[in-house]
């Protein structure tokens, strides 16, 4: 298997494809342009694609010896991290709901030229 910098060829694709789509869809965003939405859409299609395609060829299974210490603060470890991303996410909704869309009400005005 071809690697670049430890990483495979498909995630370096994977990484360059989304960096274009990114780039143009912000320059679609700020032109008003519907060539934003594509750029994402042909990314999502493309990495969805990479994705289903197999990687490696079936393995046989191997049987493992009885001497095998087994890690089991991986469970932890990952629980630990679904604990983070759960915050994470409460914590971006509720700053989105409190804080961006808060209305803005105007002041009135009271002479033209105060």
């Amino acid at each position: 298997m071809t690697t670049i910098g430890n990483i495979g060829i498909g995630l370096l694709l994977l990484i360059i494809v989304w960096i274009i789509a990114l780039i143009v869809f912000v320059v679609g965003v700020k032109l008003q342009s519907n060539i934003s939405w594509i750029a994402l859409g042909s990314a999502t299609v493309l990495t969805i694609l990479l994705l289903i395609i197999p990687t490696d060829k079936k393995h046989q299974p191997i049987e493992e010896p009885e001497d095998i210490l087994r890690d089991y603060g991986i469970i932890y470890k990952n629980l630990f991290l679904a604990f983070l991303w759960l915050t994470g996410l409460v914590g971006f909704a509720s700053f989105f709901v409190l804080h961006c869309i808060e209305p803005v009400r105007p002041k009135p005005i009271k002479s033209f030229y105060d």
